[in-house]
C-alpha cells in the first residue's frame, strides 16, 4: 500500500510524504512511483538549462521508518511494549554501564518519544472528527487521563538515576522535554477547537493539563514560552533541535551510488569495439589496393578514425537509451541499525507528450488555451523511483512493529522562479459611478505534478497543482485522482 500527503513546507518548497507499506506475509515488496512534472515553457527549464544534477539538488529526500503504531490508550498501559523496552534498556545500562548499553537506552528513549508524538497526533485528529457530544466528552476525558498516565510513568525513570549515570539522565531529560513540548502543542489544539458551551468541564481538564506541564517545565529548567522575544527564539531553536534528535532514530542510513555502472561500462566498451570493427572494415580495402600510396592511406586512416569516433558516440547513445529503460541514475541502499532492509532507485529525464500516458495527460487536463501545445509546449520531467523493501529484515527488528518506510521528499522551486516575470501587476477597475481606479494583482505560474503509484496489481494516480510566482509558493492543491 502507498499513501501520499502533500503540503507547502516553506516559501520555496513543497513536501510530499509518501508511505510504503508492504504485504506483511511477503518476504519482499516492490513499489514504483512515476512523477510527471509539467513546467510552463516560459520558465526556460529544459535539457540545455536544467541538468540531472540540478534536479537532484532541488529534490531532497529523507528516508525513514514509519513510526510504530500505538494508540494513546495502548501507550498509557505501563506494560505496553514501548514502556517495557524502555525499562529493560535502562536496567541493562544500570547493571552494566557501557557505551553500547547507553546507546541502546538512547535508542529506546528516542523511539518512545517518537511513538508518543504519533499517538498524540492521531488521538487529536480522531477527537476532532467526533461530532457526537457525549462521545467527544468521553474522548476528551480519556485523552487527559492517558497523558497523565504516560508522563507519570515515563518520569518515574528519573528516580532511578544516580550520580554515576549523568549521561543516561541527560538522554532521559531530552526525551522528557520533547514529550512535554508535544503534549503542550496537541493539548492546545484540542483546547482551541473545543466549544466551551458543550465541553466546559473538559476544557477545564485540558487547561489544568497545560498548567501542570508549564509548571513542570519551569521546575525542571526546560525551555518554555515567555514574553521575551529572545527567549521564545531560543525556545523555537531548542524544540527544533529536540525534534531532529528524537526523530533521528527512525531515519535510515542511505548509501548512494550510480545504478548499473559496471553494466554501462561494459556496454560502452562494446560500443567502442563495434566502432573499431566498422572503421577497420572501411580502411582495409584501401590499404589493399593503395598500399603504394602512403599519403592516401594516411588520409583514409584519418577519415576512418573520424568515422569511428562518430560511430562510437551513435552506438553508445543507442545503448544508453536502451539501458535507461532498465537502469536508473542512482541506487541508494537502506540500512537500519546495521541491517540492510532495502534499496531505492531514482531516474529523471525530459520527455514529450508522445511518451506520456493518456491517463496522465487527462489528469493534467490542459485548458483550450493550452491545447495547441506544439510551438510553445510545456516541458515535462519524468522522475522515476523504484522502492524495494526487505519485509523479513524489518520483521527481524522484533522490539517494535515496523511496517514500512516513509519517503519525505521536498521539491524546491528556486530554479523555476528565475525566469518568472515581476509578480506585481496593476489592473484598472471601473467603479459603478464610472470612476477608474487601479488595484493590485499577482502574476502566477502553475506547476502540475501527476504521480502514479504501482504496487502488486494496483495502480493509483494523484494530481497536484503548485501555484507560485517569483516571491514563492501560494498553495499546493490536490486536484484529484
Amino acid at each position: 500500500m502507498i499513501q501520499v500527503n502533500a503540503k507547502v513546507h516553506d516559501k520555496f518548497s513543497v513536501e510530499f510524504k509518501i508511505g510504503f507499506r508492504g504485504t506483511q506475509d511477503a518476504a519482499t515488496n516492490d513499489f514504483a512511483v512515476n512523477t510527471w512534472i509539467f513546467i510552463p515553457n516560459s520558465l526556460n527549464i529544459n535539457n540545455a538549462t536544467y541538468s540531472k544534477e540540478l534536479f537532484y539538488r532541488d529534490v531532497k529526500s529523507n528516508i525513514r521508518l514509519i513510526t510504530p503504531v500505538f494508540t494513546l490508550i495502548e501507550l498509557a498501559d505501563k506494560d505496553s511494549q514501548p514502556f517495557t523496552n524502555l525499562r529493560e534498556a535502562l536496567d541493562k545500562y544500570l547493571r552494566e554501564p557501557s557505551n553500547f548499553s547507553l546507546r541502546e537506552f538512547e535508542f529506546h528513549v528516542k523511539m518512545f518519544a517518537s511513538i508518543c508524538k504519533s499517538a498524540l497526533r492521531d488521538a487529536v485528529r480522531h477527537i476532532a472528527d467526533i461530532h457526537d457530544i457525549p462521545k467527544k466528552q468521553e474522548a476528551l476525558t480519556v485523552f487527559c487521563d492517558c497523558i497523565r498516565a504516560i508522563t507519570s510513568e515515563y518520569r518515574k525513570l528519573a528516580d532511578r538515576f544516580d550520580d554515576t549515570s549523568s549521561a543516561a539522565r541527560n538522554i532521559f531529560r531530552n526525551g522528557d522535554e520533547f514529550i512535554s513540548h508535544i503534549v503542550n502543542i496537541q493539548t492546545v489544539k484540542l483546547y482551541l477547537s473545543t466549544d466551551p458551551k458543550h465541553y466546559k468541564a473538559e476544557e477545564q481538564q485540558l487547561n489544568s493539563l497545560l498548567k501542570t506541564e508549564s509548571d513542570y517545565k519551569i521546575a525542571n529548567g526546560y525551555s518554555h514560552a515567555e514574553r521575551s522575544l529572545d527567549s521564545n527564539n531560543r525556545l523555537v531553536y531548542r524544540h527544533s533541535l529536540l525534534k531532529k534528535y528524537v526523530e533521528s532514530v527512525l531515519y535510515l542510513k542511505v548509501n548512494t551510488s550510480p545504478d548499473g555502472s559496471a553494466v554501462k561500462q561494459v556496454t560502452f566498451g562494446f560500443a567502442a569495439g563495434i566502432a573499431m570493427i566498422i572503421s577497420t572494415l572501411i580502411a582495409l580495402p584501401f590499404q589493399r589496393y593503395l598500399g603504394s600510396s602512403p599519403f592516401i592511406i594516411f588520409i583514409v586512416l584519418v577519415i576512418a578514425y573520424m568515422f569511428k569516433d562518430r560511430i562510437k558516440e551513435i552506438v553508445r547513445n543507442q545503448f544508453a537509451y536502451k539501458l535507461k529503460k532498465k537502469y536508473f541514475d542512482m541506487k541508494s541502499l537502506l540500512d537500519f541499525r546495521g541491517q540492510h532492509i532495502g534499496w531505492i532507485k531514482e531516474g529523471v529525464d525530459f520527455i514529450n507528450d508522445a511518451k506520456t500516458p493518456e491517463e496522465v495527460l487527462r489528469l493534467r487536463n490542459r485548458s483550450p488555451l493550452e491545447a495547441d501545445n506544439h510551438l510553445f509546449e510545456e516541458r515535462t520531467l519524468l522522475y522515476r523511483k523504484h522502492v524495494h523493501i526487505d519485509t523479513d529484515a524489518l520483521h527481524d527488528q522484533k522490539e517494535y512493529p515496523l511496517t514500512g518506510i516513509n519517503d519525505i521528499m521536498r521539491f524546491h522551486i528556486q530554479h523555476y522562479t528565475l525566469k518568472m516575470d515581476d509578480p506585481n501587476v496593476n489592473i484598472d477597475v471601473i467603479d459603478p459611478d464610472g470612476t477608474i481606479r487601479f488595484t493590485d494583482a499577482y502574476r502566477i505560474y502553475p506547476l502540475y505534478i501527476i504521480m502514479r503509484f504501482d504496487f502488486e496489481a494496483n495502480t493509483e494516480y494523484h494530481a497536484f497543482r503548485i501555484t507560485a510566482n517569483r516571491n514563492g509558493i501560494f498553495q499546493c492543491e490536490d486536484i484529484g485522482q
